[in-house]
């Protein structure tokens, strides 16, 4: 079982505790893996360094008997910030992918999994090789990084986030951005057997709320074909 978490956006106004019952849940249903998809803190220029330990601390309590694996999104880039969030997540654990693959497997499964960079802010690259690992899985921040991709119909789960949804969303009206203008939310079906599932992440940027689009934490089960299921917080 996979767990996908993505978009915390750590701030002054959403600190590490917040957090805790996501952190309980997770320990509760035990994921094989751990994967975040980008955007831990809002700004590092506006971050408190007072919380850098804790933050450390609770996300060092996310554990995985396959691994955490982690890709930088926008927000980490701002203010010079990658770098100190590439500490704060090796730190706690994480193997920080950028534009690389990373191979892993139990008793049931063998997955072969590729990070690409922010598309917005890094220096991303869009071909990854294909090897002969039972399950493909790809990690990008911003869904629509896709559409420049030739060979995406090699992967079979592609996990982005990002869009948080529209974070604030009516009935047929919500926002979108650079980024997620195609891909704005939920699954869709990149090829006969590539599945892109995006994230509504956990933390809120611009406006401190949500409305219509809960945050979540979707798990992922192995199976014939890439099914998911969610579970909201």
């Amino acid at each position: 079982m996979i767990c996908h978490l993505s978009d915390f956006h750590f701030s002054r106004s959403f600190k590490p505790r917040r957090i805790n019952r996501i952190i309980r849940s997770i320990m509760n249903v035990s994921p094989d893996l751990i994967v975040f998809t980008g955007d831990l803190i809002d700004n590092y220029e506006k971050w408190p360094s007072k919380e850098t330990q804790r933050l450390i601390e609770k996300l060092k309590k996310m554990t995985a008997p396959m691994g955490k694996i982690a890709i930088l999104g926008n927000h980490d880039y701002r203010s010079k910030g990658d770098n100190f969030v590439k500490a704060i997540l090796t730190e706690s654990d994480f193997t920080v992918l950028e534009n690389e693959e990373i191979f892993g497997s139990n008793d049931d499964v063998s997955i072969n999994i590729a990070g690409m960079d922010d598309t917005l802010m890094g220096n991303p690259q869009f071909q990854f090789e294909r090897t002969l690992a039972q399950w493909h899985l790809l990690l990008v921040h911003e869904p629509d990084s896709v559409l420049n991709m030739e060979d995406v119909q090699h992967f079979d789960l592609v996990l982005a986030g990002h869009s948080h949804g529209g974070q604030v969303r009516f009935p047929f009206i919500f926002y979108k951005i650079r980024g997620s203008l195609t891909y704005t939310h939920g699954l869709y079906l990149l090829a006969k057997k590539t599945l892109l599932s995006i994230s509504n992440g956990v933390g809120m940027s611009m406006l401190p709320l949500r409305f219509g689009v809960p945050p979540e934490v979707i798990y992922y089960h192995s199976n014939k074909q890439p099914t998911a299921t969610k579970a909201k917080k």
